[in-house]
């Protein structure tokens, strides 16, 4: 690995030479010496100093990305070939959307526990959009998410169908009726997802395929608080089968009867689109399909 890099990036990271120096374990004019000797292999000035900090110039930006992305790479190789003559092990950071991440991702993780005791799993929560972004990015190295991300880039597989229901507070006429047709939903307030999010997607298509255009919507960033607001008579919403199942079983939130319904969805593991993935990762897929296979 080319400690030029290392010192650079780092460097850049703390903009300042002292705390960069403290970091690598270094003194700070080795640490001078190895930035100059970069920038005469560019043959262009990569830093901006004062007395106060140190910034990337444009040069600097791009010798910078390019250098995280092969150290990225320098590491990942070192995890891959260390894979083949170990147990899986290591950090795993796992990505997952709300409804996976709260409602079915607690359960995955607790089977790798009990599996592989040297993987450490690292957990981020967001809307779709978030965690396909954080995948693109590497900030994670896999993600779960609902519906599909097209992108180059990355590879999808289903894992899962999730059924969707409309459901409403156990105070509104509509539970009464046998069968409530997608157009008389027109006149409710709607409770939804923030934009990003899989479940805000399905409402959107739901409402395109029915042509609806709701009196009034509201719009919250928790499923939490739209199942509250929900049981409050604040609404109607759709949600997903897995996060309602409390409310049904305790009578606070009734399913509608509504045409066209349970809305069907997808379930999706999303990772980089590389050759070779973490044993780590392989194994956690595993985990994720057997779990699936036994609920079916």
């Amino acid at each position: 690995m080319d400690q030029h890099l290392v010192v650079f990036v780092t460097v850049a990271d703390y903009k300042n030479f002292s705390r960069a120096a403290e970091a690598l374990h270094m003194s700070q004019p080795a640490v001078s010496q190895y930035i100059a000797a970069l920038e005469r292999e560019f043959e262009v000035k990569l830093l901006e100093r004062n007395n106060k900090s140190v910034q990337v110039n444009k040069a600097g930006q791009i010798v910078y990305q390019y250098a995280k992305e092969i150290l990225r790479n320098y590491e990942r190789m070192q995890i891959l070939v260390s894979d083949l003559k170990n147990d899986p092990s290591g950090e795993l950071k796992i990505g997952a959307s709300y409804t996976i991440g709260e409602y079915f991702l607690p359960g995955l993780l607790g089977v790798l526990r009990k599996r592989y005791l040297k993987i450490v799993p690292d957990v981020t929560i967001g809307n779709t959009t978030e965690i396909a972004q954080k995948l693109l990015n590497h900030q994670i190295d896999i993600g779960l998410v609902e519906g599909d991300f097209n992108h180059r880039s990355i590879l999808t597989q289903h894992f899962a169908t999730d059924d969707m229901y409309i459901i409403a507070g156990e105070g509104q006429s509509l539970i009464k009726q046998s069968i409530v047709l997608p157009k008389e939903l027109e006149k409710q307030t709607w409770i939804i997802r923030e934009e990003g999010s899989g479940t805000r997607k399905m409402v959107e298509d739901f409402f395109q395929k029915h042509s609806i255009q709701p009196l009034r919507v509201l719009t919250f960033g928790s499923t939490q608080i739209i199942k509250e607001a929900v049981e409050a008579g604040l609404g109607i919403s759709l949600l997903s089968d897995l996060t309602i199942k409390k409310e049904l079983k305790l009578n606070t939130i009734s399913k509608l009867l509504v045409k066209d319904t349970p809305v069907q969805r997808k379930f999706s593991i999303i990772k980089n689109n590389q050759e070779f993935h973490t044993k780590a990762m392989q194994v956690f897929e595993q985990v994720v399909n057997t779990a699936i296979a036994r609920n079916d």
